[in-house]
């Protein structure tokens, strides 16, 4: 492979992979929902660091995925199949634009019709529902959003209809 070319790989997370996930999760919040969310609601929501939260998450049935560049974790995802929900995506700010989110989402589309789900429903940040209306989810509602250390959030309910 030339020089210059990413390595990319997504496997399930792991343990190990927890602290990376929580960096991740932090500085792309707040680089990202920043725009549509007051600053102090961000920073709240990202607190202090707090690898466990996913930890919390795999507990409640929430399978993790994540993306590694070259050793590197630059996204993560959630995604529970028997709730039929995507629950995140989170690309580090400096790899956004590059396609790993779309990478990363494709992934989970194929992990969903493995699983043999019809749909799936995520609530949306306000940040990314451009970006999930453009693979295919659709708006059906708005809700209040209670992320795991209780701040409320604005949020955009979508559903994806999967391909057969």
């Amino acid at each position: 492979m030339p020089s210059g070319e990413f390595r990319l790989m997504i496997r399930k997370a792991e343990e190990s992979d927890y602290e990376e996930m929580d960096l991740g999760f932090r500085e792309s919040a707040k680089a990202l929902c920043i725009k549509n969310y007051e600053t102090s609601q961000v920073l709240d929501w990202v607190g202090q660091p707090w690898a466990e939260r996913f930890i919390e998450s795999a507990n409640k049935g929430n399978d993790q995925f994540v993306k590694i560049c070259n050793g590197k974790v630059v996204c993560f995802a959630e995604l529970n199949i028997k709730n039929l929900k995507l629950n995140s995506i989170f690309v580090l700010p400096t790899y956004v634009g590059k396609g790993i989110g779309q990478e990363m989402l494709n992934f989970l589309f194929s992990q969903a019709q493995k699983a043999g789900l019809q749909y799936l429903d995520l609530d949306a940040s306000l940040n990314a529902v451009n970006f999930y209306m453009r693979n295919g989810f659709k708006k059906y509602g708005v809700s209040k959003f209670t992320t795991q250390n209780g701040v409320v959030l604005d949020a955009v309910q979508m559903r994806c209809v999967l391909s057969s």
